[in-house]
C-alpha cells in the first residue's frame, strides 16, 4: 500500500512539472507584492526560509515555486532540514536533502523566479540556515555540535544566518541565548545574519545584536503548509528585501554579504536608515502647486507601493487640512495642504515614519525636499 501511495505521489509531481500550472492567489492573477527599486539597486523580494514534504512541510517544491510566482517574489530558497529525521511524511515520501532544490529548478524554467540552494541545520534546538551550499549531503552539516556544522557550511562557501533566534519553543523567555560560541562566530564572519522576523514573530533585541556585530537583518516566512491558507488577500508573507545590482543568485549573494537588506513584516519595514530612506522616497510620487493666489501649497502624494506609511510632521510648517499625523495608504493618492506663509519655490517637510523601524523602539526620521510647480 505504501509503495502505491509513493508511486501515485510521484505521478502527481511529474504532472505538475510537465504542466507548470501557476498557483493563482487572487482573481486577476496579478502578483501581490509590489515594491519599487531604489537608486542603484533592484529591490528583490526574497523568502529564504521554507519547507516542503522532503522535511517537515506539507507541500511539494513545485507548489512553493507556484506560490512564489503568484505572490510576486523574486527569489526563494527551499531550506528543508538537512537532518532527515525531521521528515513528517517519511512513511510515504522518502526524505531527501537535494531533491527539493532539483525539482524547484525544473519547475521554475521560463518563469521569473530565482532558486537559491539551501538547507536548515537543526539537529539541536539552535537552528541555522545555510544558503548557497554546494553539498547538502555532507554529513558534517548534521553534526550535533553547532560550531562544527556551521563551519562545514562556511567552508562550502555557504551564507549562514541564525533562524528564529528568539523562538519560544527553544528559548522559553523569547530571547536569543547568550551562547558565547555563537557570538564568536558572528565576530569571525561565519554567522553573517540574524532572522529578526520569522512569520509573525519579531525578535526586537536581535536588532541590537545585528548592529553590534554588523550582521544582515533578515525576515522570512518559515512556511510549512500551503501559503494560500496562511494569508488573506490584504496580507503577505514575511520576506527579506534584498537590494541587488542584478536579478541573479550571484547578485543576491553579494547583497547579503554586504548587508543590503530590509525586513518586510505585516505593515512594517525593519532595517537600517541607508535603505529605509531611499525606499520610502522611491515609493512616493509628489506634485506640489499653490492654490490660486493663496500661500497654501497643495501636495498631491501618490504611494505606488504595497506598503502604507504612517507619518508624523515634525517640522514648523503645519497643515490646513489635517493634524500633524497623516497616512499615505498603499496604491493611493493623498492631498496635503501646507501653510508655507509665503510663496516659495521649494520647501522641506521633516517627518517621522512610524512603521519604518530603524532600531529598537525607534522609527525613521527623514526630510522630503519639495519642489513647487510654477
Amino acid at each position: 500500500m505504501k509503495n502505491l501511495i509513493i508511486i501515485l505521489s510521484l505521478a502527481f509531481v511529474g504532472a505538475g512539472l510537465a504542466s507548470a500550472q501557476p498557483f493563482v492567489r487572487n482573481n486577476t492573477g496579478t502578483p501581490k507584492i509590489q515594491i519599487p527599486d531604489i537608486p542603484g539597486y533592484y529591490t528583490l523580494k526574497c523568502d529564504l526560509h521554507m519547507h516542503t514534504v522532503f522535511s517537515d512541510g506539507t507541500v511539494w517544491p513545485t507548489v512553493r515555486v507556484d506560490e512564489a510566482v503568484a505572490e510576486g517574489l523574486d527569489a526563494i530558497s527551499i531550506t528543508d532540514h538537512v537532518e532527515l529525521s525531521h521528515s513528517t511524511l517519511k512513511e510515504y515520501v522518502k526524505p531527501d536533502k537535494v531533491v527539493g532544490y532539483e525539482m524547484a529548478k525544473i519547475a521554475v524554467k521560463g518563469r521569473p523566479l530565482i532558486i537559491i540552494p539551501g538547507g536548515e541545520l537543526s539537529i539541536t534546538k539552535d537552528h541555522f540556515n545555510a544558503l548557497f551550499i554546494t553539498n547538502q549531503n555532507d554529513t558534517v552539516l548534521s553534526d550535533k555540535n553547532p560550531e562544527i556544522r556551521i563551519k562545514a557550511a562556511f567552508d562550502q562557501g555557504g551564507y549562514v544566518f541564525w533562524n528564529h533566534p528568539g523562538w519560544y519553543k527553544a528559548y522559553k523567555d523569547g530571547m536569543a541565548p547568550k551562547v558565547q560560541s555563537f557570538y564568536d562566530m558572528m565576530k569571525s564572519g561565519m554567522i553573517k545574519g540574524l532572522e529578526i522576523a520569522n512569520g509573525d514573530e519579531y525578535y526586537e533585541e536581535c536588532f541590537e545584536i545585528c548592529e553590534k556585530y554588523n550582521l544582515a537583518l533578515l525576515g522570512n516566512s518559515d512556511i510549512h503548509y500551503i501559503s494560500y491558507y496562511a494569508y488573506t488577500p490584504d496580507d503577505h508573507r514575511t520576506i527579506t528585501l534584498v537590494f541587488s545590482p542584478q536579478k541573479t543568485a550571484e547578485g543576491i549573494h553579494e547583497a547579503l554579504l554586504n548587508r543590503r537588506t530590509l525586513v518586510y513584516q505585516g505593515e512594517h519595514l525593519i532595517g537600517r536608515d541607508e535603505f529605509l530612506e531611499p525606499l520610502f522616497k522611491s515609493c512616493l510620487q509628489i506634485e506640489t502647486k499653490y492654490s490660486g493666489t493663496t500661500s497654501l501649497a497643495v501636495m498631491t502624494i501618490t504611494n505606488i507601493s504595497d506598503i502604507g506609511f504612517y507619518c508624523e510632521n515634525l517640522g514648523d510648517l503645519t497643515f490646513y487640512n489635517g493634524t500633524h499625523f497623516f497616512a499615505l495608504p498603499a496604491h493611493s493618492t493623498t492631498t496635503l495642504m501646507v501653510k508655507t506663509r509665503e510663496i516659495l519655490e521649494r520647501f522641506t517637510l521633516d517627518l517621522k515614519v512610524h512603521n519604518l523601524i530603524d532600531g529598537p523602539r525607534q522609527s525613521l526620521k527623514t526630510t522630503l525636499a519639495i519642489e513647487v510647480l510654477k
